[in-house]
């Protein structure tokens, strides 16, 4: 696995259990907390481009669906795409990255063609969970996948929504299921906007 042993033991404290969410998706499974170690080898592939990390995290990915027998009813993994420019200043996609290695482990193809991404779109982090929904409103396109039951693969997921609007175009494309794996899930906290401050009936002023 390529980690110290202080990695390795601290891997058990950042299990999460397998989430299933409604909408667009069937199952979605994140078997890790976005926190030590796994915050800082998702950090060394997406911003450092460490891509030898996305082999560490592929596997401990697919050693989760494996034990739960998640691939079994599969066909095809999907990572999330980039944008074309994005993808171009990064060099690689983070999530095809993962993707490769589990699908390896999993003997599992992979479809990277698939989907892609109709525009650009900011950054999730830092946007509330309303701006993240609009951000991502069509944004995604999907080709062409009658009756297959596609993996859909990401890094870190928050509020799940890029995986729902992925989803929904995957299953407008005709997929028979779409489920989400994910490596980590991040802290939902903090992601509500700020309760709305009304005014004053006597003096007019924001309370």
């Amino acid at each position: 696995m390529d980690l110290c042993v202080g990695c390795q033991a601290s891997l058990g404290a950042a299990l999460e259990p397998v989430l299933v969410d409604h909408g667009w998706l069937r199952r979605c499974c994140v078997p890790f907390a976005y926190a030590a170690p796994l915050d800082h080898l998702v950090h060394c592939l997406k911003y450092r481009g460490q891509l030898a990390t996305g082999r560490v995290l592929g596997t401990l990915l697919a050693d989760r669906i494996t034990a739960l027998g998640l691939h079994r009813d599969v066909d095809v993994i999907v990572p999330v795409p980039l944008y074309p420019a994005r993808h171009a200043e990064r060099g690689f996609n983070q999530s095809a990255e993962i993707a490769r290695h589990l699908g390896r482990r999993l003997q599992l193809p992979i479809d990277e063609r698939l989907t892609a991404r109709r525009r650009a779109t900011p950054p999730q982090v830092g946007l509330h969970l309303d701006e993240r929904r609009r951000n991502l409103a069509d944004a995604f396109l999907a080709g062409a996948a009658t009756g297959r039951r596609v993996a859909i693969v990401d890094d870190v997921t928050t509020t799940g929504t890029t995986l729902q609007e992925l989803a929904r175009e995957l299953r407008r494309a005709g997929t028979g299921a779409v489920d989400a794996w994910c490596v980590a899930r991040a802290d939902r906290r903090g992601i509500q906007p700020p309760a709305r401050r009304e005014p004053s009936p006597s003096t007019g002023r924001m309370r």
